[in-house]
Order: C-alpha cells, then structure tokens, then sequence
C-alpha cells in the first residue's frame, strides 16, 4: 500500500481489490482457481445486465434462450415474451457465457464461454435440464473460451467453436470428443448444421470448412470477402451457405457443397465507419436473406445499428430496419415469419416486417455522462445525464436518499440548474498539471510524463484534486491517483469501465459513473469504496447499498440487488432476493450516515447508537430461506380442470419447511395457502392435485422456514378448455381510516378524515357497476382509536373470500420508533407509548397475508418533516413498509402517497391530501385513460403519477407497487 501526504490529510489507497463485481468489498477464497465461497451482492432487473452474445429457439418453437456476459441463461416465453426461468452458472468474477444451443428435443439447454475457468482452470460448457433449471452435467479440459455451440439436426453431437485449438464435436450422449480439428490458425468463430447433418465451420484465420455427417473433413476453402470470416448459415435447401465478416461490410453466398463464391449481395452503399455484418440468417423459406452487427445508418445525431433484409435471396433489393444502439450480435428466423434478434445493449427483439420491437435492459448508458456529472460540495449529491435522452437528466441526494429525473428539458438547461443550485463538475486541468490524450486515449500524458496504463486500457475521465498536485483517471479497469509526473499514488480496480469521475470540494470523497450503469462514492483518503448506487431507467426505482450490503430503497427496488450464493463447480448457483433479508439489511440509518462518516464501520456505530440497538453480525450463507422448484407440468398449456403438479424444496438443515404455499395469480386459491399433498416418490420430489380456474394464470409455490419466506417458484397456464360460464360479479370491501382530529392536538390535520370518507363513499358508487355489492366499515377522528383500527381490520380479513377484492386505505399521520418499527398513528396516540397505542404495521401485513382475495392497499401517511405546506406524519418514510406489503409472500398491490422521505401534501384548495385528490379523480373516471370504461391498476398508477405531480409542482410522487405474479386487473368502471 502507497502513503503520500495531501496537505493536513493522508491518502491511503490500497492497491488488493477492493471492488467486486457489482458488490464492492467481498470475501471470496484467497486462491485465484477457486470459486467465491461467500454470498456476492449482484444487481438483477429481470433482464441480462451484459451483452447477450447468442440466442437459440427450441425446435417446437415455444420459447427460446439468451446467454449473456453477466454469466446467466435466461429462459423467454417466445408467445408472450415473458421470463421464465433464469439460469444461472457458478458466480466468478470471470463469468461470461458467449453462446447458447438448445437440444432438439427441448429438454437440455448447453451454455457456454468463459465460465468455469474459477473451477478447473479452463472454460467449461453447461448441460442444463430445461425442467428443473438445474446443470445436469459439466464438460471441462476445454483448451480455450467457447465461441460458439450447435446441435446437430438429429441431437447426436454437440459442435463447439474455440477461441483457440480449433473445432470439437461432442457426442451428446456422454460428452466424449467424436471430432477434434485442431488445425486452426485463429478463432473458430461459428458453427452451423446443415438439415442432413453436415457441419460447416468459420474461422479467423481466414478459412471456411466442411465437414460431413460423419465428421470428415470436406473442404477447406479461403473465404473471399474478408480476413475474417465470422457466422455462417445454410440456407433451408442446403445448397447455399451465407457468411458475414468481422472485418469488412461484405456479405457473400457460398454453394453449400464446394464452397465457390455464388453472388455478394450488396453492401457497398454503407459507408459508416466500422461497418460490419457479423451475423446472417435465411427466412425459413428461403427467399429473403438477413444480416447485421456492427452496420448503422445514422439518423440525426445517432447511429442505429441495422438488420439489412435483402429480397431474392440476398439478390434483389434491399431494407434497412433500426434495431439498436449496439452491435447486433445474432439473428435466428422463426418459421411463423417474424426475426429474432440479440444485442449487446444489452436487449433482444423481433424484427416483423419493417418494424423492429426490442426489449432492452434498464441499465442506464454511463457513456453520456461526458462532462454531465455535477456534485455537491460533499459529493452527496449527484447529478448527471444519460445516452436515452436528454429529459433523463436525475439528481440523487445520497444523504436524504432522495431521486429526481427529467429536472431539465435539455442536458445544457440540467447544467445550469445544476450549477446555479451549487453543484460543481470534474476540473479537468489546473496550474501545473497539463494532462492531455487522456480523452479516449491509451497513452495519455501528464507535464509530458508517460502515464503507464495496461495491455489495450483506455483512459475516459479525468478530476483534477484541490490541492493541484494530484489527480483521478478514470479508466477501463479501474480508477488512478496521479501525481504530476505521472507517477501512480494508488488505484481502485472496479468490475467495470468509470465514465466520469468527480470530486467532493475538500477532496474527501471521490464519486465514479460506470459501464455497469451504477454510481460509486469512495474515501479518497482511505480508498475504501463507501456506497453504490443503481439507477433504474425509469427514473423511479433506486437502490443504494454500501460494501456489507446495508441497502435502502426505493418502492418496488429492493430487488434489484441480491445475494448469489455458489454450490460447488457442478451445481446452479443460487439467487436470494435482498427483500429476503430485509430484517438484517434494511439499513437506511447506516446508509444515510455513511459519506459522512466515511466508512461503513463508523457509519453502523453511529446508526447504532442513535437506536441503542447494536447491529448483529449476519452470515448471509446461514440464514437461507428454502428454494422451491417446480418439476412438472413442464407444459403451458392446459384444457384439463385438474392437474398434478409436482415440486421439490431445498433448505438448510437446521432450518426445515414449516410451510408451503400455493398462490394463482399472487393470491391463495381458496381458504388457505397451504398444500395438501397427496404423494411423495421418495426423492424428495411431492405432488399434490389443483383445480385449475378456467381461464389464463400463474401459479406459484412458495416454501418457508424459520428464516421466512424463499422466491416463489412460478409456471404460467394458458387456458384452452372451454370459456368460463358466467360467473358473479365479485364483491367488494372497503376499510377506510382517517384521523384529522387527534386526541393529541398538536397531531391535528385538516383533510385526513375527509379523504377517507370520500374515498369510501366514491368506492360504494361501483356498486352494481363492476361489483354486485360493496360493504364498507369507515373510522375516522375519535371513532380511529387503536382498537376499533384492529378490529376493523380483523373484519375485513374474516368477510373477503377468494372471489372478492379488498381495498384498505389508511389517511393520517405515521411514525417510526427507535428500533425502525413503523406505526400508524390511531387517535388516541401518545408518542411516549408508541407500542402501546399505535397501530403496528404488522397488524396491517398479517391482515392482507391472510386476505384470500385480491388486496389494494392505500397508504397516505408519508412524510420527511420541514416547513411550508401541511404534511402528514411524524417520522420517516415507509418505502420499506410499501416493499413489505408487495412482497410475494404478501402479495398487495400497494398505492402510497410518496416516495422516499417526500412530504405528503395537504391543501385547503384542494381540500384532500394530494394523493387523495388525484386517487378520487382518477377512480371517479379520469384514471380511464383508454376510454373503454375500465379502470385497472396500471392505468390508475400512471394517472396518479402525472396527477400528484402536477398538484405539488413537481414536489411529490406516489408510488405504486404490485408483487410481479399479480396481473394487471380492473378495479372500477367509469360507465
């Protein structure tokens, strides 16, 4: 480790890893060839997190598979485009899957790249069993990273293209070497079968290859277009084979049997720099010919890159259709006509027609934040803008814990608010230190000083310090501490390329964007990384977590983060949300505390005392709840009424099943959740009979233990029985509870008891209309007390049953106590008696756990304290109490008047609370934002959003919050 003084201050940068991917400080073993033993915090959107270099389709054409760079094969369903299953190999910080392929039959699934390397020193290729998620088996010795992997048409072989030592040919039955080519002078690149079994290969070193059905080699054959030859395609008829390049815009078609060049389909109007056609398809027929990659036209002031389909087979004319920002990486047409597609956005999509409709990963593109990135004197707080648009300038207060987005119309407006509100950007020169070529560059200079970089590092970002003696480079690898001759003080490594860098006034604490789409605040004193940040793209959902994973967050965020967990080189690793330790992590007072304090350790004293509670030490690895997975039914549809469905548990030893759940459509199927199971093989595997609704659903097991509840297990069936006999309308329950008028008056607000009044009554009216009946039970002001709250709530658990819908709203003031239990506050209140005479939100969790119908909560009791207009609450936010509520083993769709420590506004002209203002407007018929007369939660959520916003001028922000197996449904009708 390096010391230098800085003034009065000393920086101690050590130079060990101190960031691990997406995670920040981790243990892992101390042996480099050794797989993490310890749980890593990794970021997941439900999406890939890294380029997705291959996508395969199963034969029968009902779902398809993506491998990404982020080390997991996610599996889509190709109807409705949904996840279904996520696969996941040993987590490294190596990992990188490059290809995916897909057994005939569907039921293995083989990934493969640059894992496994931790575990046997070389790449390994996964078999992973479709059904249960699991590797089935691994295959090692390989001598190099795995470009590419094929099935042959009849499912005997398993092709694999090598980074280097050429081509192999597996037998699928037992993974034993049935080819071994290893006269390959550079990457194989790609691999492709034809129909009656004949492999064709390319290569970098400049070569096409044959080979027959019975693994001989063909022909061997210079391929004309370009030096290196990249994916290559069979056209349906065999007689052709397509083949793109790596180096050159060139497309050419090859006669399948020899080789010869046939035609080159044109190209030579692309005149973009870097043009390249890296993959190429045929559609099913024949006719038409597809290409992309690196290809772009430019549109604007952005280049698209573009999938060019050429009619006639690749020789009449030719469209150019925008898919994405990045390089496309594969193409695979379907045989009902449209185009899949994957990209290194990372994002995959179908191309139909002209039109290309693509679903990318909510990671926020750092590369745009060249010279955006403004801070505050304390670097607290954050401000930057992103590569999709400039309306996505945010802000993100990391003390208050507090998110802006779109506060300029422009990225130059966003500067100069930014700057006229205090905040300050990287100096990127100063008296003494003439930095240059540090721009994008690889050999950038400092006085005329040689600043040494590694093997093919680029440099991207430069912040001078205060003292004008030393300065941050931020680079491919990592972050640098320079001084003026260039000479290096110390270095962060990070898991991903630092766009920008800034820092604090005094120098004490530096901030870093990077490529993975996360912020980072560190000592610069210490050089300990202090707290991380993602940003969704939606400009709504954050998560902050410092290196232990002490985390906030915002409603609906928590579970962006979570723990993955290895089970040995042979087996999945493990995914543990963060809400599944949300007891032990949930730590805003340490997260709010920590820039401050300047280290984790002295951020959790200081929480600590503040509680008067010490913080327990939690192994991760030994409070695991249980993993639930469901072996059959393997199919997604279902005409049958009843059906078996058989399911295994996994968990600790010491910590046994104490009960598992079934749930359809997030919410148990009649009286209770519990399965009554009706056989076990013996293996672990049980099965019980359940009754289908008739009609499209999810079902899905959950398992608990004495550590709670695991990630629910879910398969998704479409109905294709007979359509549902008219049943009756639903009916519906309504608890309102409002207090205006304390029985403490210093409490006193204005409109609370009115809003729950109102928003009862404007519920009775859908009486008749969407529901037969309506029964409510309201209590407002001095009929509110702690036990009429309670009671009212145990009457509206007892009356729902599983075909009706319950609303619960709850107006007025709520408070934290020392321990960060959170409480409504019922009339009789008395501060110093919290547990006594407040309403614990347990009581409102364990209502809505045992509802048996749908449950839509309504929280107007948020607030962050201050001056100015009225504000209701007495203590701190309730994201983590809305989180709670939604979370699947709960499973409410929960509306709150705020987000963050927002105040929840209420105003005499408005005569409610804002929330309450625009939740009448909307479920009185402005929510009916398609005009068919349906009011559904999505549309609601979005009226609101717009609705409150525009009241508060911008001030406030209701969230909305739904567990992902519940549907979208209509709770009222306008007509």
């Amino acid at each position: 480790m390096n010391r230098i003084s800085l003034g009065k201050a000393y920086l101690l940068w050590t130079l060990p890893l101190v960031c691990t991917v997406l995670a920040g400080i981790a243990a892992r073993s101390s042996r480099g060839d050794e797989l993490p033993t310890k749980p890593l915090l990794g970021i997941e959107t439900g999406t890939h997190a890294s380029i997705i270099g291959d996508l395969a389709v199963d034969a029968a054409e009902t779902f398809f598979a993506t491998a990404s760079h982020d080390g997991t094969v996610r599996i889509w369903n190709l109807a409705s485009g949904e996840l279904e299953k996520v696969l996941r190999v040993p987590y490294d910080p190596k990992r990188a899957l490059y290809s995916v392929a897909i057994s005939p039959d569907g039921k293995t699934i083989a990934a493969a790249g640059i894992s496994g390397y931790f575990a046997d020193m070389s790449p390994s290729i996964y078999l992973f069993d479709r059904a249960s998620g699991k590797i089935a088996r691994r295959l090692t010795g390989l001598p190099d990273v795995v470009e590419m992997l094929r099935y042959s048409p009849d499912g005997k072989y398993l092709a694999v293209g090598l980074g280097s030592g050429g081509l192999r040919v597996l037998r699928a039955s037992d993974g034993h070497e049935a080819l071994a080519d290893k006269e390959y002078n550079g990457d194989c690149s790609a691999v492709a079968f034809r129909s009656d079994g004949v492999l064709a290969a390319s290569a970098f070193d400049g070569l096409i290859r044959l080979y027959s059905a019975e693994l001989k080699l063909l022909v061997r054959k210079k391929a004309p277009g370009g030096a290196h030859p990249k994916q290559v395609a069979f056209s349906p008829d065999g007689k052709k084979l397509v083949v793109g390049f790596g180096d050159s815009r060139a497309v050419n078609v090859l006669s399948g049997e020899d080789l010869s060049l046939l035609y080159s389909p044109a190209t030579d109007d692309l005149k973009t720099a870097g043009t390249a056609f890296d993959c190429v398809a045929w559609s099913p027929d024949g006719k038409q010919l597809f290409a992309a990659g690196r290809a772009a036209v430019v549109q604007g002031a952005v280049a698209y890159r573009i999938i060019r389909r050429w009619e006639n087979a690749g020789r009449g004319a030719s469209t150019d259709v925008p898919a994405s920002l990045e390089t496309v990486e594969t193409l695979w047409p379907l045989r009902s006509g449209p185009l899949l597609f994957a990209t290194a956005d990372p994002g995959w999509g179908v191309l139909e027609g002209d039109k290309a409709r693509a679903v990318f990963s909510p990671l926020i593109d750092m590369r745009s934040t060249f010279t955006s990135l403004l801070v505050s004197d304390d670097a607290a707080t954050i401000q930057f803008s992103t590569l999709q648009g400039d309306k996505n300038t945010v802000r993100f207060d990391a003390n208050q814990r507090q998110l802006t987005a779109g506060i300029a119309k422009d990225t130059d407006s966003a500067l100069a608010k930014g700057k006229a509100d205090g905040l300050h950007g990287a100096e990127i020169k100063a008296p003494g230190l003439n930095i240059v070529g540090w721009e994008d560059g690889q050999h950038p200079t400092v006085n005329g000083h040689a600043i040494e970089l590694a093997s093919n590092e680029t440099s991207r970002a430069v912040a001078v310090h205060p003292d004008r003696k030393h300065f941050l480079l931020g680079c491919e690898f990592g972050i640098r501490m320079l001084d003026s001759e260039g000479k290096l003080v110390g270095r962060i490594p990070t898991p991903a390329v630092v766009w920008q860098v800034a820092l604090s006034k005094d120098g004490g604490r530096g901030v870093a964007l990077l490529n993975d789409g996360t912020v980072r605040w560190f000592n610069v004193e210490t050089g300990e990384l202090l707290l991380t940040l993602y940003l969704h793209l939606n400009g709504k959902q954050w998560v902050t977590w410092t290196p232990s994973g002490f985390y906030d967050a915002a409603a609906a965020s928590e579970d962006l983060i979570g723990w993955n967990i290895n089970r040995g080189k042979d087996q999945t690793a493990d995914f543990f949300p963060a809400s599944r330790f949300r007891s032990q992590f949930n730590r805003p007072d340490v997260v709010e505390r920590v820039l401050k304090a300047g280290s984790e350790a002295d951020a959790v004293k200081v929480a600590d005392a503040d509680r008067g509670h010490k913080t327990d030490v939690v192994d991760v690895d030994k409070s695991l709840p249980p993993i639930v997975s469901i072996q059959t039914p393997n199919y997604t549809e279902t005409s049958n009424t009843t059906i078996s469905i058989s399911y295994a548990v996994r968990t600790p030893e010491d910590a046994p099943v104490t009960a598992v759940r079934a749930l359809v459509d997030g919410r148990p199927m009649g009286a209770t959740r519990r399965i009554q199971e009706t056989s076990d093989n013996g293996a672990g595997v049980r099965t019980f009979d359940f009754t289908v609704p008739s009609r499209d659903c999810e079902i899905s097991l959950l398992a608990e233990n004495k550590h709670g509840a695991g990630t629910p297990a879910t398969i998704r069936l479409r109905w294709k029985g007979k359509a549902a006999e008219e049943i009756a309308k639903p009916k519906l329950y309504v608890l309102g509870v409002g207090v205006s008028k304390y029985k403490n008056p210093e409490y006193r607000l204005d409109y609370a008891a009115k809003d729950a009044s109102d928003f009862v009554a404007t519920l009775l009216q859908q009486k008749g209309k969407l529901y037969r009946d309506v029964e409510m039970k309201l209590l407002t002001d001095d009929h509110a007390d702690k036990e009429s709250v309670l009671d009212a709530l145990e009457w509206i658990q007892k009356q729902t049953t599983s075909r009706d819908v319950a609303m619960i709203f709850l107006s007025g003031h709520g408070v934290r106590d020392g321990s960060g239990d959170y409480y409504y506050v019922p009339y009789n209140f008395d501060n110093d008696r919290k547990r006594s005479t407040g309403v614990l939100f347990y009581e409102v969790e364990k209502t809505i756990k045992d509802i048996a119908g749908k449950v839509v909560f309504f929280v107007d009791t948020c607030h962050s304290g201050g001056a100015g207009a009225k504000t209701r609450g007495v203590g701190t936010d309730i994201a983590s109490i809305v989180n709670e509520l939604s979370s699947a083993e709960n499973g409410a769709i929960v509306f709150a008047a705020s987000t963050g420590k927002e105040f929840a506004l209420e105003d005499e002209k408005w005569g409610h609370g804002a929330f309450t203002k625009a939740l009448l407007e909307g479920l009185g018929g402005k929510a009916d934002l398609k005009g068919d007369g349906r009011i559904t939660i999505t549309s609601l959520d979005y009226f609101l959003s717009e609705r409150v916003k525009e009241l508060t001028n911008g001030s406030q922000h209701p969230t909305t919050t739904k567990p992902p197996s519940v549907p979208d449904f209509t709770i009222a009708i306008s007509k």
